[in-house]
């Protein structure tokens, strides 16, 4: 009886075994058909969604135009991570404006300039100032007057004033009847009085400027370039004098150019002043190329074109 419960027991055990070895191979079969599922699943209809969700994007996001891709070669909008990290950037064309142009009250004007030799020796017809003007206003016509007379003081010049005015090839009307625009009066600071006299120079000048103020032109003030410490009226055209004279008038030469500088200041008159510009630099000298080596007094080509050039570019014309 032993032996006979041992074999039903060992029989009974092997088919149980048996039995769970073919659940487990069914359990193992259901378990990778559902892992096949969810595959296939995940692979098959996220991807219809996804284009959904893209087309909708497509319709919300402006793709940027790209140079040198065409509509068939444009970028594909299903990719969102060119749609959202390149955004759309509107650019606005600015065109540059025109400049404004300047607007006159007149055409033409007259400028007429008043003094000694230094405005004498500017040319008959003005013309570096000419040149400088044409640069500056091609729109614009000038009539230019030179009333500059040779040797002459402050004093002289003021009480020709009214006067015709007849010099070298120039023949004007006194300066008040040719209703000019513009008078620059210059400084008559290269002859001083004898015996010297500042305040006299500065009184005068006054009286001067006023006078042309009177005319209802712009009235200007001009300082021309400053004179040489050495070689001062030195040349083969010059008065060649000796050194100490020659010290002592450019001494009273600058002391009278600075009288210009500050009575255009108490005048309230505008100044054109050429005498710093052409000055050594640390010195209160000229320098020499501004100065006619001919004379060593009157300015050179470079002279006159400075002080042309200064007068242009203080002039203002409504």
């Amino acid at each position: 009886m032993t032996k006979k419960y041992y074999i039903k027991e060992k029989n009974l055990n092997s088919s149980s075994q048996g039995g769970l070895r073919i659940f487990l191979t069914h359990v193992f079969i259901a378990v990778n058909a559902g892992v096949a599922v969810l595959l296939f699943l995940f692979f098959t209809i996220p991807t219809s969604s996804s284009q959904q969700s893209f087309s909708t994007l497509n319709s919300q996001v402006n793709v940027p135009q790209v140079q040198g891709i065409t509509d068939e070669q444009s970028l594909d909008v299903r990719d969102p991570i060119i749609s959202i990290s390149q955004p759309t950037k509107e650019f606005t064309f600015t065109p540059t404006p025109s400049p404004t142009p300047r607007v006159f009250k007149k055409k033409s004007y007259k400028i007429a300039i008043y003094g000694d030799s230094m405005i004498d020796t500017m040319g008959e017809l003005l013309e570096y100032l000419d040149h400088s003007l044409k640069k500056k206003y091609p729109e614009l016509k000038f009539g230019l007057y030179n009333y500059g007379v040779g040797a002459e003081n402050v004093e002289i010049g003021l009480s020709r004033f009214y006067n015709d005015f007849n010099y070298q090839t120039r023949s004007y009307p006194p300066l008040p009847n040719i209703s000019t625009d513009v008078i620059i009066i210059g400084s008559f600071a290269y002859n001083p009085f004898s015996p010297y006299d500042r305040n006299k120079h500065w009184l005068t000048l006054t009286k001067l400027v006023q006078t042309a103020q009177n005319t209802g032109a712009k009235v200007y003030m001009l300082a021309e370039v400053a004179p040489l410490k050495n070689g001062f009226g030195k040349g083969p055209n010059g008065v060649n004098w000796s050194d100490e004279a020659s010290f002592s008038q450019v001494s009273q030469i600058i002391e009278q150019l600075e009288n210009v500088i500050g009575l255009s200041k108490t005048l309230k008159v505008p100044l054109i002043n050429v005498f710093e510009k052409s000055l050594i630099k640390g010195e209160k000298y000229g320098d020499k190329k501004y100065v006619n080596p001919s004379d060593g007094i009157h300015p050179s080509v470079e002279g006159h074109e400075l002080t042309a050039d200064s007068i242009v570019d203080t002039l203002e014309f409504e």
